[in-house]
């Protein structure tokens, strides 16, 4: 408070300060709080951090958030889980049925190429968790059995506390340069 007086600007109080939340004392005396929806801190080796999504690969070969509250990590392609997400003792990881092919990286999001014929594969960095999409890009693959029914992710969780529920949303679009491309969001199954 004798900062924020003394300077006349706001001085965040830190230790008040939570993962989705800012404490500042202001010139008046006053506390001034600040909520975000989402979380913009993690803790990281007793301290706080920016949470950062953009991915980075891992000395496991994974690619991993720089900064998340979540310990996540996606595949690096091959064999294994496509998705491993820690936090307070609880794991959930889901595995695609096939090999997956090495992730084209931007930012927070990985993209498996070809999944399924002519079907790519989002998985997205989120602060406090992800998400997946499939990416259907021709009328030909959206007619496929394989992309009307599900077809094999695999869920596994440490702690019967986690709920796996199958749901599959669809969202069209379309572009001038092409046929309309189809996002899929995959539905996953108790393993």
């Amino acid at each position: 408070m004798a900062e924020a007086k003394t300077t006349g600007v706001p001085v965040e109080v830190v230790s008040l300060r939570g993962e989705a939340s800012e404490v500042f004392a202001t010139p008046d005396g006053r506390l001034q709080a600040r909520e975000y929806l989402r979380p913009v801190w993690t803790r990281v080796d007793g301290g706080w951090k920016r949470t950062d999504t953009d991915l980075t690969a891992t000395s496991e070969g994974t690619v991993a958030p720089e900064a998340s509250t979540v310990d996540l990590e996606f595949s690096g392609g091959g064999e294994g889980p496509l998705v491993r997400m820690k936090r307070a003792g609880r794991e959930l990881s889901l595995t695609w049925p096939t090999p997956l092919p090495k992730p084209e990286v931007a930012g927070p999001v990985a993209t498996y190429p070809s999944v399924l014929p002519d079907v790519d594969l989002r998985m997205t960095a989120q602060q406090d968790g992800f998400t997946q999409l499939l990416v259907v890009k021709s009328a030909e693959a959206d007619a496929a059995p394989t992309i009307r029914t599900p077809f094999g992710i695999r869920a596994k969780a440490t702690d019967r506390a986690v709920r796996i529920t199958p749901v599959m949303t669809r969202t069209a679009t379309t572009s001038r340069a092409g046929p309309a491309a189809e996002a899929v969001s995959p539905p996953a199954h108790r393993q």
